[in-house]
């Protein structure tokens, strides 16, 4: 109860700010907490993600339970593989998930899939990884979302 009180002040104190509370089975203390908990901020919000930022990709469907939704903003977020090659049919499937649950909106949250691997060899042939954040699959994600028509296309991004 002493989190749940301390992170409820700490969202109180900056409500021009939202807090995104990610929600699978090792979060359950915090989330279901918060759900107890009376009169909750309107900066909460919730994302869906199971993977727990590994990438695993969702297998028994997107959740619909219509209590993650943030009542105020009617908004619910989604993550767990997604990437460039799944990201059409995600798309689709979170939007039908989200209306099942009764959000306007949602929001789909990628990590892992987003990123490429660099391979490096130095002079003395040592191999080096690099894991880094990929603009190029970014922007095609954005390309894919936008020829779904649920966005216009940024200008800048042509």
């Amino acid at each position: 109860d002493l989190t749940i009180h301390s992170f409820l002040s700490a969202v109180r104190s900056y409500p021009e700010l939202e807090f995104i509370v990610q929600k699978n089975e090792e979060t359950s203390p915090l989330w279901s907490g918060l759900l107890k908990a009376k009169d909750m901020p309107e900066n909460i919000v919730f994302l869906h993600d199971e993977s727990k930022g590994t990438g695993k990709e969702v297998a028994e469907g997107w959740p619909t339970d219509p209590t993650f939704v943030a009542p105020s903003k009617k908004i619910v977020g989604f993550a767990g593989g997604i990437k460039p090659s799944n990201v059409k049919s995600v798309v689709q499937d979170t939007l039908e998930a989200s209306s099942k649950s009764g959000a306007r909106e949602f929001w789909i949250d990628m990590e892992s899939g987003v990123r490429t691997t660099l391979i490096n060899h130095d002079k003395g042939c040592t191999e080096t990884k690099d894991d880094v954040f990929d603009l190029a699959k970014c922007y095609n994600v954005i390309d894919i979302v936008c020829e779904l028509g649920l966005m216009e296309h940024p200008t800048e991004l042509r």
